[in-house]
């Protein structure tokens, strides 16, 4: 059984980098959510994930923000592949 963690206060403290704590930022993204806090540190241990969270709970920058941060770290023409069950979804994240 996991034990029970202290919810991170800010992307810092997940370990996320400087130029996407800026991104966050600028997206207004100031603390991570509750999902965020659960799921991206696993995200970076390379784990897969199934995160169940009310729309627009950031569930998306759950796998976004690991590519992203990988892709800044080892650059790759081809690095992610992302599936979504919806074409409105699959905008959404695109986007």
């Amino acid at each position: 059984m996991e034990e029970f963690k202290e919810e991170a206060k800010s992307f810092k403290e997940l370990v996320v980098s400087d130029q996407l704590i800026e991104a966050c930022d600028n997206l207004g993204w100031k603390t991570p959510s509750k999902i965020q806090a659960e799921a991206i540190p696993h995200a970076f241990k390379g784990k897969d994930l199934i995160g169940l969270a009310q729309t627009g709970s950031g569930k998306t920058e759950d796998f976004a923000i690991p590519i992203l941060q990988a892709l800044l770290d080892s650059p790759h023409a081809f690095f992610a592949c992302v599936l979504s069950p919806m074409r409105e979804l699959a905008i959404q994240i695109a986007e």
